[in-house]
């Protein structure tokens, strides 16, 4: 058990022993993102692509799972509280509960329009991450940097954030195009959050940042969560990295954008076969791994030394493991 808070930025396991292993492995808090857009039945790659391309169904898997949680959260011997604002966090950590933010990953859940906004704030809903892997009408994707005609941020994008900014919930950038953080930083009161990212110039995947993208964000005031799957520490597909390339983008991007930009986005995925693996061969990522010794909330205490022996202090290992979270809390979640 770590002595300090530890608050993930992105995370996806979410069955009970799930929540229990977190608590084993020192996790205070996480947001879960509790949905991915890309989370879909289906037998085939080409009925997951006609399944993506619609927005059928994206809202229903979303209410579901978030109706699961609440049931998860409302057994007391699962010790999960769900955060609807900024002091639950220390009323769950108090009582030894694990803190739960509810999220989105991919921002399909909106629909076309920002009213179902105010329909998931009372469900309990506090994220949104716009984008996943491909674009939507909140903003262009990764997928799409290199197209002149990308458009950024959208309207109903710019909308939803400043919606976002007043209800109090977290703006997440991780997968969107350059230009859509770009017009999503210049958006926002806000500070905003990169939830699973790295460092692009020591690991080339769309999904990390170059490092003008690091500073805007430190300049923001926000959050880069530091991914542990290795082709995004690597750069690389089919190997996998190792403790030491998890601690190399750390101190990257801490050089780059400053100790209070960093923060843990490990994107824990796997956990139910029935859904992991339809979802791995349709998304092309059935050599999926994470570096060894991270692979699952239980082995994060392994992380600690590392970043000390790297030459970080005690007081920055608290800021990436949870302090740099809870500041980003404190000046977004009502309350």
């Amino acid at each position: 058990m770590s002595d300090f808070p530890v608050y993930l930025a992105h995370d996806h396991t979410q069955r009970a022993e799930d929540y229990l292993r977190d608590l084993q492995g020192g996790v205070t808090g996480k947001i879960l993102h509790l949905t991915i857009d890309s989370w879909i039945e289906a037998p085939t790659k080409q009925k997951y692509l006609e399944a993506y391309d619609s927005y059928d169904g994206f809202r229903q898997r979303g209410l579901d799972a978030l109706t699961k949680l609440h049931a998860i959260a409302d057994d007391p011997r699962n010790k999960v509280c769900v955060i609807r604002e900024f002091s639950d966090l220390e009323m769950a950590r108090s009582a030894g509960q694990l803190a739960v933010i509810a999220g989105n990953e991919g921002g399909k859940i909106l629909g076309s329009h920002t009213g179902l906004i105010d329909a998931w704030f009372p469900m309990g809903l506090r994220h949104v991450q716009f984008n996943w892997a491909m674009p939507n009408l909140l903003g262009a994707s990764q997928t799409q940097e290199d197209d002149p005609d990308q458009p950024g941020l959208t309207q109903l994008g710019r909308e939803a954030i400043e919606i976002m900014n007043a209800r109090g919930m977290i703006v997440d950038v991780s997968h969107s195009a350059p230009q859509t953080i770009i017009d999503a930083l210049e958006t926002t009161s806000k500070p905003i959050l990169n939830s699973h990212s790295g460092g692009r110039s020591i690991a080339d995947k769309q999904q990390n940042l170059w490092d003008g993208q690091i500073r805007a964000m430190a300049d923001n005031g926000g959050v880069i969560g530091m991914h542990f799957c290795s082709r995004l520490v690597l750069g690389q597909n089919g190997v996998q990295a190792e403790i030491s390339d998890v601690v190399r983008q750390i101190r990257y991007v801490y050089e780059v954008g400053g100790i209070d930009v960093v923060g843990l986005g490990p994107d824990w995925v796997l956990g139910d076969p029935a859904r992991d693996v339809p979802y791995l061969r349709n998304t092309d990522q059935e050599d999926l791994t994470w570096a060894k010794g991270l692979e699952d909330s239980g082995e994060l205490p392994n992380l600690w030394d590392p970043l000390s022996a790297s030459g970080f202090t005690s007081a920055e290992i608290e800021k990436i493991a949870g302090g740099n979270m809870l500041r980003l809390f404190r000046d977004v979640l009502p309350g």
